[in-house]
C-alpha cells in the first residue's frame, strides 16, 4: 500500500516514529522477560543444588553426557556397484516357440485305449439328457422323439 499517496510528509514522519517506538518497546519487553526467565532458571538450579546435592550432581552428569561426542566410528561409504558386461547377442536370433507339443502316450497305454473303445457305440440311455442335448446328437443316435412317446 502506498502511504505517501494520501499522507503528507509530516503525517508519514509521525507514523514512522510511532512504528519505531512500538517496535522498540516490544523488543525491550521481550529481552527483559528473557533475562527474568534466565534468572529464575538459575535460581531454581542453585536452590536444588543446595537442598538436594546428589540430584544436582546427577543432573550435571547427564547434561555433560548429552554434550559428549559419540564414540562410534564414522559411517563407511557404500561399495561402488560394478558394472556388469552386457551379454553378447548370438549371430542368429533364436525363434520363440510358445506352443508346447503334448508328449505321446506310451505304447501299452495306447493299446489299452484301443481295446476299450467300441465302434458305433449306440447311446440309448436318455434318462438325464434333455431335448436340447438330443438335438446335438446325430439323427441316427437321437432315439425316439418325445412327442411320439406321448402319442402311443
Amino acid at each position: 500500500m502506498r502511504l505517501h499517496e494520501f499522507l503528507n510528509a509530516d503525517e508519514l514522519h509521525q507514523l514512522e516514529q510511532l512504528i519505531y517506538a512500538n517496535v522498540y518497546k516490544a523488543l525491550a519487553t521481550y529481552q527483559q522477560q528473557q533475562r527474568l526467565a534466565a534468572i529464575q532458571r538459575q535460581q531454581a538450579a542453585t536452590t536444588t543444588a543446595k537442598l538436594k546435592p546428589q540430584l544436582a550432581k546427577r543432573k550435571k552428569q547427564l547434561t555433560n553426557k548429552a554434550k559428549r561426542a559419540p564414540h562410534a566410528p564414522a559411517p563407511k561409504p557404500f561399495a561402488q556397484p560394478q558394472q556388469q558386461s552386457a551379454p553378447t547377442q548370438p549371430s542368429t536370433p533364436q525363434s520363440y516357440n510358445p506352443i508346447k507339443v503334448p508328449k505321446p502316450l506310451p505304447a501299452p497305454s495306447r493299446a489299452v485305449i484301443k481295446q476299450n473303445t467300441l465302434k458305433d457305440e449306440d447311446v440309448k440311455n436318455f434318462g438325464d439328457v434333455d431335448q436340447a442335448a438330443r438335438r446335438l446328437l446325430p439323427p441316427s443316435k437321437r432315439g425316439t422323439p418325445e412327442w411320439k412317446l406321448f402319442n402311443l
